[in-house]
């Protein structure tokens, strides 16, 4: 006799089919949400102060890092064409972020620009004269009677009465003769004009175009001018609509720049990449200076781009000394900390 076994049976626990149908849901909820389109990041257009430098160089690296895409950010970067012509285009909401020199952000919002700045590029200012070592010139006094050429955009114009007047200098004693931005040192080899203003980082590319040991400068620092250089500014409009996003942007910013600290090189390489036609080797060996103007202190005391009271009260009180605010301003109103992203330079 033959014993027939009955069919076995499978039983499932509650728990089993619990779990098949959570594991069944989630499969679903995550094949819709990877059919979903990504979600738009937000359009920040970065207005520079003049055509790429290696102190730009900081923003192309956190590009290439991918700090901004962390932050949701796509940036754009403009090309410049002065500090002034820079503050004028984020007064007309041109672009969201503008670099421009503090006394010329100070001077646009002394005349009604909506401005403030958010955080500073130079700690200290990099306001400089280049010439030839046979121009006769070791101090501010020896430019009276020179031609000086300078952008009539760029910010030493600004700044040169007051400086004139800190040492004893009639500015109208000099003569500013106007050229490109990129026909700085083309005029002075072709001894046009006697010298150019220029920012101190630019040392490099002076000495390839004059030769090397040619180059003199007198930095404006070394004569009584203890203020703030470049600085990050907004129109207030804009800050007021969206301040996260500018917090944003600088803690992207100020990643790359800490990363340039570590790396200059691939700081460099990653805008030479980004923009055809640069020199790359001339601005890498600028990299010295620029480090030595936006890392000090007070960036390592608080972080970088740190902006003290003390100190943009003296970049005003030098900024005005000969030409009056056409409004009055208190230092107070004219820059915030409040979006400082706290990212510290290496030690």
């Amino acid at each position: 006799m033959t014993l027939t076994r009955p069919a076995r049976r499978t039983l499932r626990s509650p728990l089993a089919a619990l779990n098949k149908t959570l594991a069944t849901t989630l499969t679903a909820a995550l094949a819709a949400t990877l059919a979903l389109p990504a979600a738009a990041q937000d359009k920040v257009t970065l207005q520079l102060n003049w055509f790429q430098l290696a102190d730009h160089s900081p923003i192309y690296l956190a590009m290439k890092k991918g700090y901004y895409k962390d932050e949701n950010i796509e940036l754009t970067v403009l090309r410049g064409s002065g500090s002034a012509d820079s503050a004028k285009k984020i007064e007309l909401k041109q672009a969201d972020v503008g670099i421009s020199d503090a006394p010329t952000v100070l001077t646009a919002i002394s005349k009604g620009a909506d401005l403030k700045m958010v955080a500073v590029v130079y700690d200290k200012a990099g306001n400089n004269v280049f010439f030839r070592k046979s121009a006769g010139i070791s101090s501010p006094k020896d430019l009276v009677g020179k031609k000086i050429a300078v952008p009539p955009a760029d910010s030493h114009r600004v700044l040169w009465p007051a400086f004139a007047a800190l040492n004893g200098i009639d500015p109208d004693k000099v003569t500013l003769v106007n050229v490109k931005p990129e026909g700085k040192q083309a005029i002075v080899l072709a001894n046009e004009v006697d010298a150019s203003f220029d920012l101190y980082t630019s040392y490099a590319i002076w000495e390839k175009v004059l030769g090397k040991g040619q180059v003199g400068n007198v930095l404006w620092a070394d004569f009584g001018l203890p203020i703030y250089g470049h600085t990050y500014f907004v129109n207030t409009e804009t800050l007021a609509k969206n301040p996260k996003l500018i917090e944003r942007f600088l803690r992207a910013t100020h990643k790359g720049w800490r990363e340039a600290q570590a790396d200059p090189a691939a700081s460099i390489d990653a805008m030479v990449q980004a923009v055809p036609g640069l020199d790359r080797d001339a601005l890498l060996a600028t990299m010295p200076q620029i480090m030595d103007l936006c890392v000090t202190d007070r960036s390592r005391k608080n972080g970088l781009g740190w902006i003290e009271q003390d100190l943009m009260q003296k970049t005003m009180d030098i900024t005005f000394a000969t030409n009056k605010p056409e409004r009055p301003m208190k230092v107070t109103d004219v820059f915030t900390n409040e979006l400082n992203s706290r990212v510290k330079p290496m030690k």
